[in-house]
């Protein structure tokens, strides 16, 4: 008996799409660049609080909000959910495909995700690098959702539009591809 197959998608750049990222949009100030690949690390792996962190990053771009006004700013300008893949997707898991969400998030962006923007009702679980405590491409990732998931490798179907993360999930058996547009997801996914 085969295996039961598992679908795993990445969230930015596949389950959502927005024009520009928030924080990309941030980037070219040097405090939010600084931010994101520093103290934001840390979030983004369950080991502090986004809140806590980002009094200084506000206080550097000038902003005079409080930190949650700025997290609902960021969460709502990157609500741009990839419609014709959640139908897709919707059709796997009717099928019986089993969907969750593999994804670097910090927890407070993935509530609203999940509650906000629905993607709860549109996976059976998440493996969040917030929730698993390492984040993607690192190979303890994906050796951490193997053993929760239970099948082998090879069964576990993966998407991402990140390459390093393709590759990282390829070297640890996965079935991986990289996410380019819906027509190859369909075309990938109708072979299965």
């Amino acid at each position: 008996m085969t295996p039961l197959k598992a679908l795993l998608l990445d969230v930015d750049g596949v389950l959502v799409i927005p024009p520009v990222m928030f924080g990309a949009a941030l980037t070219p100030r040097s405090a939010a660049q600084a931010f994101f690949l520093g103290p934001f690390l840390s979030a983004s792996i369950g080991q502090a609080d986004l809140p806590e962190l980002l009094p200084p990053l506000l206080a550097a771009l000038g902003y005079v909000g409080t930190p949650e006004q700025f997290m609902a700013e960021w969460f709502a300008a990157e609500n741009h959910p990839n419609i014709p893949l959640l139908n897709e997707v919707r059709a796997l898991r009717a099928a019986g495909w089993p969907v969750y969400l593999a994804t670097n998030q910090e927890r407070h962006r993935l509530k609203y995700l999940l509650q906000n923007m629905g993607l709860g009702q549109l996976v059976n679980g998440e493996f969040a690098s917030c929730s698993v405590g390492v984040r993607k491409p690192e190979a303890a990732y994906f050796e951490l959702v193997q053993r929760e998931l239970g099948p082998l490798p090879r069964q576990i179907v993966f998407w991402d539009d990140a390459p390093g993360n393709v590759e990282a999930a390829l070297a640890a058996g996965w079935a991986a591809h990289l996410y380019t547009d819906v027509a190859g997801f369909r075309a990938v996914m109708a072979g299965l």
